[in-house]
C-alpha cells in the first residue's frame, strides 16, 4: 500500500495551506525526532518572533514571520 504522506514525512514540517486555516499561518511539525532534539531552540525562536508553539504546530502572527521560520528551519 502506498503511503500518501511519504513525501511530507521526509520534511521537518509542513506549511498548512491557507484554505485549511482561518486567519492565521500554521506549520505542522512532522519530524518528531528532529523537533524533540531542538525543542528549546524552537521555543526560544517562537518567543523572539511572536509565534506560538502549540504541541506539534507553530502558529505565526503573519506571513513574514512564517517566511523567517521556513528560512531558519528548512
Amino acid at each position: 500500500m502506498t503511503d500518501i504522506f511519504h513525501d511530507w514525512k521526509q520534511n521537518r514540517f509542513i506549511v498548512a495551506p491557507t484554505a485549511l486555516v482561518d486567519k492565521e499561518q500554521l506549520v505542522i511539525l512532522t519530524d518528531y525526532n528532529y523537533w524533540a532534539d531542538h525543542t528549546d531552540e524552537l521555543i526560544q525562536w517562537c518567543k523572539e518572533h511572536g509565534a506560538a508553539n502549540e504541541g506539534m504546530t507553530v502558529v505565526f502572527p503573519n506571513e513574514e514571520i512564517l517566511t523567517l521560520f521556513v528560512l531558519r528551519w528548512a
